[in-house]
């Protein structure tokens, strides 16, 4: 399918290929432009357009596919007495949001990016959700117009870098919830998700994910994308038991 760009992004080519070129991306192998283009478009931007533009969401689904295998590779090769427990939540950290959304800041990615003039009154541009999905989608562009090893190199030089700053105790609300549950009830946690809100043009703007054990939901939360709903309602989750164990404790 044919990407469809707004006027006013490609009118900026000439900029993103010169901020590419800042960050490392070897713009005189750009082969496919509006695909490059599209990278730096958040949905929200899109749908401000009565007609139907392209945005980098489905672009987010080749970084899902990548990034996790890299930084997975990297860790085996550098650390071979590190156990997979240790490399899963490594692993876990550097891949998360507020990583990814504090390297997207630290590259001036959420200057480049075209989002929804509702975004930018609300401050979008610092936004996690907006800036990590479009670092995932800038990687996702380069693995599959560019060179995959280029991709490789640009997520060492920008994310797994990020490692030193890193703690080994953190670990994702998903995978804490999970510890939790499974201590509890004896089994592994079931997300359900469903579509919570879409626009006109049918994009899902939040989705809904319950998380269920016995058929019974003991949290819920919503998100921008399923990945990101999942990761809140154990967060809810967790912070529901931490309210808890310390309500007993005063008593």
């Amino acid at each position: 399918m044919a990407l469809r760009i707004p006027d006013e992004v490609r009118k900026k080519f000439p900029a993103l290929k010169e901020y590419a070129k800042k960050i490392g991306i070897s713009v005189e192998k750009i082969k496919d432009e509006d695909l490059f283009l599209c990278a730096f478009v958040h949905k929200s931007y899109a749908s401000d357009f009565k007609e139907e533009y392209s945005h980098n969401e489905r672009l987010e689904f080749v970084w899902d596919s990548i990034l996790g295998s890299i930084i997975a590779k990297k860790l085996f090769i550098t650390f071979p007495e590190m156990t997979e427990a240790h490399m899963t939540l490594y692993k876990i950290a550097l891949v998360r949001e507020e990583t990814l959304s504090i390297v997207a800041k630290k590259i001036g990615l959420n200057k480049e990016i075209f989002i929804s003039k509702w975004e930018e009154k609300n401050d979008g541009r610092n936004k996690a959700s907006i800036t990590s999905d479009a670092l995932e989608s800038l990687i996702g562009y380069i693995a599959l117009d560019i060179w995959y090893p280029e991709a490789e190199e640009f997520v060492l030089n920008y994310i797994y870098s990020e490692i030193d700053e890193l703690s080994i105790s953190v670990k994702s609300y998903k995978t804490r919830a999970q510890e939790y549950i499974q201590k509890m009830y004896k089994k592994i946690p079931i997300y359900v998700d469903s579509e919570e809100k879409t626009d006109n043009k049918h994009n899902v703007l939040v989705f809904r994910s319950e998380i269920r054990v016995n058929n019974e939901c003991i949290a819920v939360w919503y998100g921008t994308n399923k990945k990101k709903a999942q990761e809140d309602a154990a967060k809810n989750y967790c912070e529901s038991l931490t309210s808890a164990w310390k309500s007993d404790w005063k008593e």
